[in-house]
C-alpha cells in the first residue's frame, strides 16, 4: 500500500467513525429512521426518492444514474428506506477522502489536509442536504473533478485527459446541479490557471486544448442523450420554468455564510428565529451554507500568508486559483447573483445556493493552509491562535447526534398501523401534507389522509360516516383541530381507543354502517366551536350530498341543530331540487326535524336555502363574512323501508 493510500484509508476511517457517532440511531434502525435534522419538516423529497428506487428505474429527464442505480440495487436487498440511508451516509467518508486528495494537491501537510477534508465532509451544507436531497449530498465528486481538472491543466497526458473526462461525467451523472456547478466553475479555473501557471509553462495552449477537448468529448454524448431522452429541455424549456420568487427563495444571502447553521445544538434555535424574522421559511434548508468563523479566520490567515510568501513555495501559486474559484462560486450562489440571467437559458435550475458547496470546499482548503502556517511559523502565540481557531471551528461544526435523525413515519400511531398484521383501512385526520402519498406507500396503503372533499373527522356522527366509507380505524394526532367531538366518556362517540401514544391516538371504528349517510357538504364554512357545541355556517345557501346505502327505498327524517345568524330566518329545504319543507330557524340554538323524506337507493342532494340574504357581523364585530345559518350536530332516523 502506498503512502497516499494509507493516508486516505486513515482519513476515511476517521470519517466513518464520526459518521457512526452522529448517525447512531439510523445505523441501529436503518429502515425505521432517516438521517438528518428535519429542517424542512416532514417533506416529501426523501420519500419520493425512496419510492423511485423501490420500483424498476426508467430512463427519464430526472434519472441521475450514478446515484439512482446504486441506490436501486441496494434497495433490492436492504429495502428502500435503508438503501436511502446507506447512500447518504457513505458520502461522508467518500467526501473526506476526495477533499483530502485535493488538499494534498496543494501541498497541504497530511494532518492539516485531513482536518480540512473532515471539515468539508461534515460541513453544514453537506449535513443539511443529506437530510433531504440524496443527490445534492453526493459532494465527493466535486473535489475529485477539480483535482482532475487541475492535474490535466498541469500535465495534459492521456491518463489525465481520461480522468478529467470521467470525473466530469461522474459529477454530472450523480447530480445534475453538480454538473451545472462544474460547468460554470470550469472556465474560472482555466482562466485563473492560465494567468497563474500555464502561460509560464511550455506549450501552454496544448494544456488548454487537451483539457477542453476532453470535456467536450464527454459533454457531447451527454447533450445528445438529453436531446434524445428529453427534447423538451431544448424545444420548450419554459415547461421546467422556476419563478423569480423561487430564485430569490433558493438563492443564498451573503450573510448565510457567516450565520451559524440551524443544526447547531446551542445556537440553532436562535438562528432559526433570525431566519424567520427575515421571512425565510420554505428556503431555510438552502441557506445552510455556513462556513464558521473559525474556518473563515484560518482561511484569511492562509491566504495572507500565502501571498506574502508566494515566491518561496510552488504550492502557494495555487492560492489565486482557489480565490478566483471561491469568489465565482460565492457570486453564483447569491439570490441576487447572475443566476437570474442564466435562468432564461436553463430555467429548470433554481437553487443557486448550492454553489455554496464549492465555497465550502475552498474555505476549508484555505483554512488548512492557514492552520499549517500558524503551526509552523515560529511566531510567538501562533500555535495558541491555531489551537483556538481550530477549537472554534470544531465547536461551530458540532451537532447533537440524537437530533440528527427522525422517524420515517410522522407519529407513533402511523408506526402502529404499519406493524398491524391484519386487514386495516385507516384515515389520518390531519390535513394531507406534501408527503401524504409517501405515508400511504410506507404503510402499505393502510393509511389515507383527510382532504377538503372528505372533511369528516370533526363532524358529528363521524364514526358512522367513516364506517359507511369502509374505514376500520382513525388516527388523531395530539391537539389536532380535526379530532372528532368527544362523548361523555372522553372518547368520541362510536369509536374505541385501540392505541394511545404521546403524540397520537388510534381509534377503532365501532359504529355500524348507517343506512342513511351525509356524504359531503358544499358551500359550508369550516367547522367552528366554542366549548359547548360546534357548527358550520352557510351564506346564501348550502347543500349536503346524502346517500341511502341500502338496496331498498326508505323513509327517513333528519334531526339537526341549527341557529340563525343575528335574527330568525325562514328556511326552505329541497330534495333533489324539489321543495320538501319550509320552517323558521330561531337565532338561538335548537333542534329541528326535517322530513320524513322518501329516499331511493343511491345519492341525493339536500339543499338548505334561507329566504333572507346573509348578514355580516355587528358594527363592533370582527366578523366580516356574510352568514345566515349555523348547522351543528345531526342524526338520521330511519322510519321504514319499502321493499
Amino acid at each position: 500500500m502506498t503512502r497516499t493510500a494509507r493516508e486516505l484509508a486513515i482519513v476515511a476511517a476517521v470519517a466513518m467513525a464520526l459518521t457512526a457517532v452522529i448517525a447512531a440511531p439510523v445505523i441501529v434502525a436503518p429502515s425505521d429512521r432517516i438521517f438528518g435534522m428535519p429542517i424542512a419538516g416532514y417533506h416529501h423529497d426523501p420519500f419520493t426518492f425512496m419510492q423511485q428506487i423501490d420500483r424498476p428505474l426508467e430512463a427519464s429527464v430526472y434519472l441521475q444514474p450514478l446515484t439512482d442505480i446504486p441506490a436501486a440495487l441496494a434497495a433490492r436487498g436492504a429495502g428502500p428506506v435503508a438503501a436511502y440511508n446507506w447512500l447518504v451516509l457513505i458520502t461522508f467518508p467518500l467526501s473526506a477522502a476526495a477533499a483530502y486528495l485535493l488538499a494534498r494537491h496543494f501541498a497541504i501537510a497530511p494532518v492539516w489536509a485531513a482536518m480540512a477534508a473532515l471539515a468539508f465532509a461534515f460541513s453544514p451544507f453537506h449535513l443539511s442536504h443529506a437530510a433531504y436531497h440524496p443527490h445534492i449530498a453526493q459532494t465527493q465528486w466535486m473535489p475529485l473533478y477539480l483535482l482532475a481538472l487541475l492535474r490535466c491543466l498541469d500535465n495534459p497526458t492521456r491518463r489525465a485527459a481520461a480522468l478529467v473526462a470521467a470525473s466530469a461525467a461522474a459529477v454530472t451523472l450523480s447530480n445534475f446541479y453538480g454538473g451545472l456547478i462544474a460547468a460554470l466553475i470550469t472556465p474560472v479555473v482555466m482562466a485563473a490557471h492560465w494567468v497563474v501557471r500555464a502561460r509560464f509553462e511550455p506549450r501552454p495552449l496544448r494544456r488548454v486544448a487537451v483539457t477542453t477537448g476532453s470535456l467536450a468529448l464527454v459533454a457531447s454524448p451527454g447533450l445528445a442523450s438529453a436531446w434524445y431522452g428529453a427534447p423538451g429541455l431544448f424545444l420548450d424549456p419554459t415547461a421546467y420554468l422556476a419563478t423569480p420568487d423561487e430564485l430569490l427563495r433558493y438563492g443564498a444571502r451573503w450573510w448565510s455564510y457567516l450565520l451559524p447553521p440551524v443544526e447547531h445544538p446551542a445556537l440553532g434555535g436562535m438562528v432559526a428565529r433570525v431566519w424567520n424574522q427575515n421571512g425565510v421559511d420554505v428556503g431555510l434548508l438552502e441557506q445552510q451554507v455556513s462556513l464558521g468563523w473559525g474556518v473563515v479566520l484560518l482561511g484569511v490567515v492562509g491566504f495572507a500568508a500565502g501571498r506574502a510568501r508566494a515566491g518561496r513555495s510552488a504550492w502557494r501559486s495555487g492560492l489565486p486559483i482557489l480565490a478566483a474559484v471561491a469568489a465565482a462560486a460565492f457570486i453564483w450562489s447569491l439570490a441576487a447573483g447572475p443566476g437570474a440571467a442564466l435562468h432564461s437559458v436553463l430555467p429548470m435550475f433554481r437553487s443557486y445556493a448550492r454553489f455554496g458547496v464549492v465555497v465550502q470546499l475552498v474555505a476549508v482548503l484555505l483554512a488548512g493552509i492557514g492552520a499549517q502556517w500558524l503551526w509552523g511559523s515560529g511566531m510567538r502565540g501562533a500555535r495558541t491562535a491555531c489551537i483556538t481557531l481550530l477549537t472554534l471551528a470544531a465547536a461551530e461544526y458540532a451537532v447533537w447526534p440524537p437530533a440528527m435523525s427522525r422517524t420515517v413515519l410522522p407519529t407513533a400511531a402511523h408506526r402502529w398501523v404499519a406493524r398491524h398484521a391484519g386487514p386495516i383501512n385507516v384515515l389520518d385526520c390531519a390535513p394531507p401534507p406534501a408527503a401524504s402519498a409517501s405515508i400511504q406507500w410506507l404503510t402499505a396503503y393502510r393509511v389515507s389522509n383527510n382532504s377538503a372533499a372528505f372533511d369528516r373527522c370533526a363532524e358529528p356522527q363521524a364514526a358512522a360516516q367513516l364506517a359507511g366509507a369502509g374505514y376500520t380505524h382513525l388516527i388523531v394526532r395530539r391537539e389536532s383541530a380535526d379530532a372528532p367531538p368527544r362523548g361523555r366518556s372522553g372518547v368520541p362517540d362510536g369509536l374505541q381507543l385501540a392505541a394511545h401514544f404521546d403524540d397520537s391516538n388510534v381509534y377503532a371504528i365501532a359504529a355500524l354502517k348507517p343506512q342513511v349517510e351525509t356524504v359531503s357538504m358544499t358551500a359550508f364554512h369550516p367547522r367552528e366551536q366554542d366549548g359547548t357545541w360546534s357548527w358550520r355556517w352557510i351564506g346564501t345557501a348550502g347543500s349536503w350530498t346524502i346517500a341511502n346505502r341500502g338496496g331498498e327505498p326508505l323513509t327517513a327524517s333528519l334531526d339537526v341543530e341549527m341557529m340563525a345568524f343575528r335574527r330568525a330566518r325562514a328556511l326552505t329545504v329541497l330534495l333533489n331540487g324539489n321543495v320538501v319543507q319550509r320552517l323558521i330557524v330561531d337565532d338561538r340554538r335548537g333542534t329541528y326535524q326535517i322530513g320524513p323524506l322518501a329516499l331511493a337507493p343511491g345519492e341525493h342532494q339536500l339543499t338548505f336555502r334561507p329566504d333572507r340574504p346573509p348578514s355580516t357581523g355587528a358594527p363592533d364585530s370582527t366578523e366580516t363574512r356574510a352568514l345566515s345559518l349555523g348547522f351543528g350536530g345531526w342524526q338520521w332516523i330511519v322510519h321504514e323501508t319499502h321493499p
